[in-house]
């Protein structure tokens, strides 16, 4: 018996450190039930230790109800995986607007959740100054070791309420909104993601990116690297970069494009609260000018509604934004490991017989046949089907082993000579 658990401990640990474990995925959507039973069935499964990976087809889910109709994702180690960001929508439409009952997807405690290619969408349209309300499309609370990648999220207001007390790595998202559409605590690392706003309906209005409310213990806050803002042209000279919510709140932008610019003042008052540190360092405009920052806000009014001048430059320097990589902001937390992509295998048919290489990266390998997903395998062949028409393109794409798809791979057309 002790000689079985010694080899059967031998072959896990190759399994984790050697060749990458394979998997299909626990959920498909709409083939096992709808967006709202997937998350339901991650919230309930046995073993919460082990990832549970939710696939979902490319199409519009749209959730409807009355009243409350927030779906909230409370177990951890989970992957929420669309098909293709482009055309993978879940849609909520909330009657009333407020960051409580307007969530798209509420992640409560559910560390590590990984979610990439899907848009979510807070659609609140009854109104017809929606446009000023509140509509998160995703909130977080309580999370730590969150990654989202390649994903869209639209709103209004609040469009991403984000991590109290937790830590959340976001890569080569889209993120729209109005008006502190990105607002909340925690830590969380934006790099090379567009930031969008939007039209108010009214352009004497002006927009506002983000509100942070940072921890006092958070050294960081909301940090937005190699990003790229765009949005209406009569919003250029007059949106803001932020406004100081509640706690100690931190924000920077590092090497952002900046297609529109802001104020020259950048920053705005916001309930008496001081920021701990509103900074910039070499933004550029859209025609990679370096923006000039020497009129940025530096006096803030406290909660007695008087002017205190703060202790810092909204200026980095050089030494300053070294501190400010992914590897020293997380400290000791590679995000970038697990968003690697496993790139495209070559194909070859022979005969009904698809086959390519291995890849010890992948964990599973998604099989289209003219686009449209034929099948979901773990080993690296597919037999095509008798009936399969002359000239079928085939191509593949690699699962990573949070989930998430790679490139497609070159067509392979299927000949029956």
């Amino acid at each position: 018996m002790k000689k079985y658990l010694t080899l059967l401990a031998m072959l896990c640990l190759f399994a984790t450190n050697g060749q990458a474990q394979k998997w299909k995925y626990d959920f498909i959507v709409p083939d096992n039930g709808n967006f709202r039973q997937a998350i339901n069935a991650a919230n309930t499964r046995a073993d919460k230790s082990r990832r549970y990976r939710i696939f979902i087809r490319s199409s519009n889910y749209r959730i409807l109800g009355e009243g409350n109709i927030v779906t909230t994702l409370t177990a951890p180690n989970t992957s929420i995986i669309g098909e293709q960001w482009q055309n993978t929508q879940v849609e909520s439409c909330p009657k009333e607007e407020g960051i409580s009952n307007t969530s798209t997807l509420f992640l409560q405690n559910a560390d590590s959740t990984y979610i990439q290619d899907i848009e979510l969408w807070s659609n609140y349209r009854n109104d017809p100054k929606a446009f000023a309300n509140r509509a998160v499309s995703l909130r977080e609370q309580n999370c730590k070791g969150n990654i989202l990648k390649n994903i869209s999220l639209l709103g209004t207001q609040d469009t991403y309420y984000t991590n109290a007390g937790g830590t959340t790595y976001v890569e080569d998202a889209r993120i729209c909104g109005t008006v502190d559409f990105i607002c909340g605590g925690g830590t969380v690392y934006f790099n090379h993601c567009e930031i969008k706003l939007m039209s108010r309906g009214d352009s004497t209005k002006r927009d506002i990116i983000c509100a942070p409310a940072t921890e006092a213990d958070h050294r960081y806050g909301y940090v937005f690297s190699d990003c790229y803002i765009d949005g209406p042209k009569h919003q250029s000279g007059r949106y803001l970069l932020g406004r100081p919510w509640k706690n100690a709140p931190r924000a920077a932008f590092l090497n952002c494009c900046m297609n529109i610019v802001p104020t020259p003042e950048g920053w705005t008052d916001m309930h008496g609260t001081l920021p701990a540190r509103f900074a910039e360092f070499e933004c550029t405009n859209g025609l990679f000018e370096l923006l000039d920052t020497s009129r940025r806000k530096t006096t803030f009014k406290d909660a007695e509604g008087q002017e205190v001048r703060m202790n810092y430059t909204p200026q980095l320097t050089s030494e300053e934004a070294e501190t400010y990589t992914i590897a020293k902001v997380f400290n000791g937390w590679d995000p970038q490991a697990k968003t690697a992509q496993v790139p495209p295998p070559v194909l070859h048919i022979n005969g009904r017989e698809l086959t390519w290489e291995d890849n010890p990266d992948a964990g599973c390998y998604v099989v289209f046949r003219d686009r449209v997903i034929v099948a979901f395998v773990t080993e690296p062949r597919y037999q095509i089907p008798a009936n399969t028409r002359e000239g079928s393109c085939y191509t593949i794409r690699c699962a990573n082993q949070m989930g998430g798809l790679g490139l497609r791979s070159a067509e392979a057309v299927y000949s029956r000579h």
